[in-house]
This record gives C-alpha cells, sequence and structure tokens, in this order.
C-alpha cells in the first residue's frame, strides 16, 4: 500500500532477561519487512518502573546491533519521573492535551489523544504529531538507519624528499622495501626503464609518496564485505592484501588496508 510504518512492543519486563527477549522477540516479528519508522519499546506497565532505564538501554543495544533504529514511548509522567539519561533514543510522549509538556531532548512525537476518528476505521483511535521526518532519515523503509559514509584514517604524511646512493649488491626492491614503497614507483620518478639493472654509486630520489596507503578502522557492526561495498572492491582483495583467513571476522578496532 506504501503507507511508511514502524511497530512497537509492551514491555512487560522486570528483568534484563526479559528485556533481551523482548528484543529477541520483535525482531523476529519485523524480519523480512522494511520498516520507515523505529521500533518503539513502550514502557508504562505499573510495577516495572525499577531498572527501566537500563532494561530500555539493552533493548535499544539489540535492536540497533540488527540495523533498526529505536524509539522509546512512554506517557509524560514516566518520562518525567522514571526515565532520565534516553537522549540516545528518539522519544515519543504521550499526552492526551492541547500541547505537549515534556522539555526533554529528542521529543520526536507526540500522541495527544485516544478518542480520534479516522475516515475508513470503525471505533476510537489514536491521534499523534511526528516533528521529524524520520522515514527520510531511515532511507525510504530499507530497515537500517542512516549513517555517514566512512571516511577513511587520514593517509600518512609523505616523507620529505630525500636520496639514496646505491651500495655494491643492492637491488631497486630491497631499496624500495627500506623506504616503505615500491620498485616500480622509484623506476618511475628515476626514469629507469629496466629496474634489474641499477648500478653502484648512482643516486636514486626518494620521496616516499607510495607509502601513503589508504586505512579504514572498523567500526561496531561492520562486515568486510560492507567495507569493500563502500570503497569499490571486493571483500576477497581485502582480506588478501590484510592476511584476513576468515573474512567473516573482522573486530571493532581493527585497521583495514584499503589498497
Amino acid at each position: 500500500m506504501g503507507i511508511p510504518f514502524g511497530t512497537y512492543i509492551y514491555s512487560y519486563a522486570t528483568s534484563m532477561a526479559q528485556a533481551e527477549s523482548e528484543a529477541q522477540h520483535v525482531l523476529r516479528c519485523v524480519k523480512g519487512y522494511k520498516l520507515s519508522y523505529p521500533i518503539y519499546l513502550d514502557l508504562e506497565h505499573a510495577g516495572t518502573e525499577a531498572g527501566a532505564v537500563e532494561r530500555a538501554k539493552r533493548f535499544g543495544d539489540i535492536i540497533e546491533a540488527a540495523g533498526y533504529w529505536c524509539g522509546i514511548y512512554a506517557n509524560l509522567s514516566w518520562w518525567n519521573n522514571y526515565l532520565p539519561g534516553l537522549d540516545r533514543f528518539t522519544k515519543w510522549i504521550a499526552q492526551y492535551n492541547s500541547q505537549c509538556d515534556y522539555n526533554g531532548k529528542n521529543k520526536d512525537m507526540w500522541q495527544y489523544s485516544s478518542t480520534g476518528r479516522v475516515a475508513g476505521i470503525g471505533g476510537n483511535v489514536d491521534m499523534n504529531e511526528c516533528y521529524r521526518d524520520l522515514p527520510a532519515e531511515i532511507k525510504g523503509g530499507s530497515g537500517k538507519p542512516s549513517t555517514p559514509k566512512p571516511t577513511p584514517a587520514p593517509a600518512p604524511a609523505p616523507q620529505p624528499a630525500k636520496t639514496h646512493t646505491v651500495k655494491s649488491g643492492e637491488t631497486l626492491s630491497e631499496i624500495a622495501n627500506r623506504y616503505g614503497t615500491t620498485y616500480q614507483h622509484l623506476a618511475a620518478i628515476n626514469g629507469i626503464s629496466n629496474p634489474n639493472l641499477i648500478y653502484a654509486g648512482q643516486v636514486l630520489k626518494i620521496d616516499g609518496t607510495a607509502a601513503a596507503t589508504k586505512t579504514y578502522t572498523v567500526k561496531g557492526g561492520d562486515t568486510l564485505s560492507g567495507i569493500a561495498a563502500k570503497y569499490n572492491t571486493t571483500y576477497q582483495k581485502l582480506a588478501q592484501i590484510n592476511g584476513i583467513s576468515n573474512p567473516n571476522l573482522v573486530h571493532p578496532g581493527q585497521v583495514i588496508k584499503l589498497g
């Protein structure tokens, strides 16, 4: 029907294990669907106030690790009395009033009535206002949050221009390795047509620019194939040049050479 949608789950959790189970349950329910709004955790059940913040954070960790946006839904009383420190999430405030009196951050949606009427629907309907273009930020319902394209780590600064005087027995490839470059690069900048022929006393220019290899530092949730796609290469090539025996295993903080 082309109607953008999200979902929510009413939480009964009183333990971390139950919060984790609720997160896994909702992920099973949304599998195969392309959401345009977040997955909201509905916090309002009496008796679950204590520890709600930590359970909400754990719920959000699981939802976000699966590639979805997570939001928190609660009434104004819960927001003001039980839910501090949840500003990393988009918030949906329920207050049946002529205005929303919540003054915290990320007030992206307001539920202002439970007795609304909508043509084609029998009975009362909850009415809401959304202040943020969430479908646009979630990229038209991909089910994954929009994230800025990673920027490769700055390349090492080129070495200052220098020279090397060839000694008896040296090869161009040995000299290249010593200065962190390639024999092809040294041959090119020194006008050497045959890299196998250099002579003792020959002065070679060494500029070090070939050592400026681009790298990428792995972040949580990255995969080698995902990194490869961002930089127009293949995961097989990245695995080969980085000595990665299992392309399915990369870890946050790992520095990947891109070429």
